[in-house]
């Protein structure tokens, strides 16, 4: 098991996207987890989420709460847990529970999310997203969520986590990591252009950047932040119109199903060609 203290204020580190009920209740159960070791992930509500916690060490040991967000009269948001108390949102409601007691503990410890393989940096990255991990040419960082196939979620040294270009890595393993490259750096342009592709040599000619607006498909289903509304919920295979690139890479885009408005990646759409 692998737990920590946490900041609340960084909750996305033990955010576990997509785990089940059953599989969190198998990793906190574990005999080495310590009582108020906890993570957090989707809710089986759509936009909800659940709070995971251990609070006893026998029986019955795993509790879960839901976090949903609800609406007040004056149009503003909260979330509230176990459709009881209310805050004004996830770090306060985690702060709280830090120094008083769910049923049986605390919130004393997050799940670290295991490793999934060592890579290091084949070209030196900055990112230009709140959510992007900006890394040099050799530095090593721990993977640990392959989610989609051009962005994965990376862990540094210091423990700060993100994501990171999959093409701007190679496995701790390939003697090239310890030569560098004469290449010192590549724009967070060349990533945008190459991150449209798969990490395969993929002929650069096959990548489509029509004029906008234009009409793209989504490729991965997405569920953002609750707490940013500015961003659309996507699933796979729907149609959008993209109406304008963003100066922090994402595209502002328009449904063409019920013509909701928002943000999305541009790791999350691939343009449509007119014989498309």
């Amino acid at each position: 098991m692998s737990a920590s203290g946490f900041d609340p204020f960084e909750w996305q580190k033990f955010f576990f996207r997509g785990l089940s009920r059953e599989e969190a209740n198998k990793l906190l159960k574990e005999s080495s987890v310590t009582i108020g070791t906890f993570l957090l992930r989707d809710s089986s509500n759509p936009g909800d989420f659940s709070l995971s916690v251990r609070e006893f060490d026998t029986g019955d040991c795993v509790r879960h709460y839901l976090i949903s967000e609800v609406e007040n009269e004056d149009g503003s948001k909260q979330v509230k847990i176990a459709e009881k108390q209310a805050f004004p949102d996830i770090p306060t409601l985690l702060n709280h529970f830090k120094t008083r007691v769910l049923d049986k503990a605390s919130l004393l410890n997050a799940y670290k999310k295991p490793v999934i393989e060592i890579m290091t940096g084949k070209f030196k990255f900055t990112g230009e997203r709140e959510n992007d991990l900006t890394f040099e040419v050799g530095e090593q960082l721990e993977i640990i969520t392959k989610e989609a196939n051009d962005w994965w979620e990376a862990r540094n040294a210091l423990g700060k986590t993100g994501m990171v270009p999959a093409n701007y890595l190679i496995p701790i393993t390939d003697e090239r990591a310890s030569k560098g490259t004469s290449q010192s750096s590549i724009s967070s342009g060349a990533a945008e252009r190459l991150s449209t592709t798969s990490t395969s040599s993929e002929n650069m000619d096959n990548i489509y950047n029509p004029r906008l607006p234009a009409i793209a498909k989504v490729l991965y289903d997405r569920q953002p932040n609750a707490y940013d509304p500015t961003q659309l919920r996507l699933k796979k295979g729907q149609t959008l119109n993209i109406i304008q690139k963003l100066t922090n890479g994402m595209y502002k885009a328009k449904t063409e199903s019920d013509g909701l408005m928002g943000n999305v990646p541009f790791t999350y759409i691939r343009f449509l060609r007119p014989q498309e």
